[in-house]
């Protein structure tokens, strides 16, 4: 769920399951699952069960499952995408395809132990050309298939470490608990129906109605919190002592505009509303900037990153937001015209990260530009920032190369392949996700 700011919500694509390979790679035959290839008992239902999944649905489940391939390794060519922490040893990632001419899919992998082992999926391009993917927790991730030509969509399932695969299934009048696992706004993109408010495009404010889900992850059921705000929920926050925070975003029509959250400090059992003044005036946030960055730090920091964005170039950081007391953004003044900005995150001790993306700024005509990259550190707003001569390189796509904050984690983009992870700024450790065999678990 990346969530970073916002994540984007990636699509993963796996083909068909042979038990031998005539291209190179590796397989796994799939784990023994009863769920994974006939989730018939769906249909059972008691007063407290989740809904029942229909007969043709569970078809459709199934022939998905039946074909989705287990890889013990990520063959050549794939190129890491994306990674997401829900906690400092639970992640997922997902894999594209880069070769131009033959598309083999994507492939998303998920760990419950920092990737000394992983379990990898691929589903190819002839079964589904668009899959969206939401971490739950615990190394769990959901998944939604679909083909867009033609019109082809398969129920959502959720993907273990180990294999094991459930269909995920929506419950109803359950009770938030403390092993409950709370969702944000990308849930939406696996079972649709986003709320939309004719004002701003988004309701956002939590009216009773809908707004944030948790997850039962063991049981693979998902269930809305009457009365939660819906945005993007954010755990693990540096020096917030388990705080969650759901950010609602910019309220423009209230006073000369405000910087809208929410705080749980009972693990979503009820919620603290701040507004805190940010003075960009009568524009909606879209309209100011291309897109806007939120870090949070320990205490009451908070910085908002505005930046612009050019076809196939990095972005561009023109102004930068910073509050100290959870009152009032004020603007801090930076020593560059136009940074080329690769993501931001708070450190423990309160000083902040930015990622700068160098090398050409000629644009790029090739369907893969990658670029270096290096790591500011901002100790206050009122200082200088300084290069972090300890930081790892970055690397990796011009729209990916840099750093955010997961899981507990800060993480920064090092290579095609690899990232490297802090969790104070200063010592950096580097993974490979997805690169350990499954077996042995």
């Amino acid at each position: 769920m990346r969530t970073r700011d916002t994540l984007p919500l990636a699509t993963v694509l796996l083909a068909a399951l042979v038990a031998g390979c005539s291209d190179g790679e590796a397989r796994l035959e799939p784990p023994e699952s009863t769920e994974s290839s006939a989730p018939a008992d769906a249909d059972s239902t008691t007063p407290s069960s989740p809904r029942p999944m229909s007969q043709h649905r569970l078809d459709k489940l199934t022939h998905l499952l039946e074909r989705v391939e287990h890889l013990d390794r990520i063959p050549p060519g794939f190129e890491l995408r994306d990674v997401d922490y829900t906690s400092r040893k639970a992640a997922v990632a997902y894999f594209v395809d880069t070769r131009v001419r033959v598309d083999r899919g994507t492939i998303i992998a998920t760990t419950d132990d920092n990737w000394a082992h992983a379990t990898r999926l691929r589903i190819s391009h002839e079964l589904a050309d668009l899959v969206d993917y939401l971490p739950l927790g615990e190394g769990a991730v959901g998944i939604k298939a679909q083909d867009q030509w033609p019109r082809r969509s398969y129920p959502p399932f959720v993907l273990y470490p180990g294999g094991e695969t459930k269909p995920l299934r929506v419950a109803e009048d359950t009770s938030l608990d403390a092993d409950s696992e709370l969702l944000g706004i990308g849930l939406y993109n696996l079972i649709g129906d986003l709320p939309v408010d004719p004002g701003d495009g988004l309701r956002t404010d939590g009216d009773g109605s809908q707004g944030m889900w948790a997850a039962d992850v063991e049981a693979a059921e998902i269930y809305p919190i009457p009365g939660s705000p819906l945005g993007d929920v954010r755990g693990s926050l540096p020096g917030r002592n388990g705080s969650l925070m759901t950010t609602v975003g910019y309220r423009n029509g209230v006073g000369d505009g405000v910087w809208r959250f929410e705080t749980s400090t009972d693990k979503g059992l009820s919620w603290d509303r701040r507004d805190v003044a940010l003075p960009l005036g009568v524009k909606y946030l879209w309209r100011y900037a291309d897109e806007s960055t939120l870090a949070v730090g320990p205490g009451r920091l908070q910085a908002i990153a505005m930046s612009d964005m050019l076809p196939d170039l990095p972005k561009y950081l023109w102004e930068l937001w910073w509050t100290g007391d959870e009152k009032e953004f004020r603007r801090v003044e930076l020593p560059w015209d136009r940074l080329r900005f690769g993501g931001m995150a708070f450190t423990p001790d309160g000083a902040l990260l930015i990622a700068e993306v160098t090398g050409s700024e000629h644009y790029c005509d090739e369907l893969a530009c990658n670029r270096p990259g290096q790591i500011w550190r901002l100790a206050s707003p009122g200082a200088a920032p300084k290069l972090v001569a300890d930081a790892p390189r970055l690397f990796g796509p011009f729209w990916a190369v840099g750093i955010y904050p997961s899981g507990g984690w800060i993480v920064a983009r090092t290579g095609m392949r690899t990232v490297a992870l802090s969790r104070d700024g200063h010592r950096w450790t580097e993974v490979t996700p997805g690169a350990r065999d499954v077996s042995g678990r």
